[in-house]
C-alpha cells in the first residue's frame, strides 16, 4: 500500500507540475509521468513488496505486463480527457480502474514464489 501511495503521489506532483507549472500537454505530461513511474515500480514491487530476487523471466513478464497497462492506461486517462474529464479526475478513474487489476497481475504472474 506504501508503494503505491509513494508512486500515486509520484503521478499526482508531476502531473501537476508538468500540466499546470510547465504548461505540458496533459495527454504528454500523462503518458511521460505513467512511463518513469512504471519505471521505478519494477524495482520497489521486485525488493520491497514481493522480497524477491531479480531474474531475466520476471524483468520480460514485467515489461510485457506493463506495455499493456500503459496503453490502456493512455487509453483511459485520453477518454477522460476526451470526455470533459479534468486531468486529475481522468488520472484517479484510470489508477482506480488499472491498480487492482495490475496488482493481482504482479502478485499472481510476475512475481509470484
Amino acid at each position: 500500500m506504501i508503494i503505491s501511495l509513494i508512486g500515486y503521489c509520484f503521478v499526482f506532483s508531476g502531473l501537476f507540475l508538468f500540466v499546470d507549472v510547465l504548461n505540458i500537454n496533459q495527454s504528454l505530461a500523462f503518458m511521460i509521468i505513467y512511463g518513469l513511474s512504471y519505471m521505478l515500480l519494477y524495482f520497489l514491487q521486485l525488493k520491497v513488496l514481493f522480497q524477491t530476487q531479480h531474474t531475466k523471466g520476471k524483468l520480460i513478464k514485467f515489461l510485457l505486463s506493463i506495455f499493456v497497462f500503459y496503453v490502456l492506461a493512455n487509453l483511459l486517462f485520453n477518454i477522460g480527457v476526451y470526455l470533459n474529464l479534468n486531468y486529475l479526475i481522468a488520472t484517479v478513474l484510470t489508477i482506480g480502474l488499472l491498480f487492482p487489476i495490475r496488482f493481482m497481475v504482479s502478485k499472481f504472474i510476475i512475481f509470484k514464489a
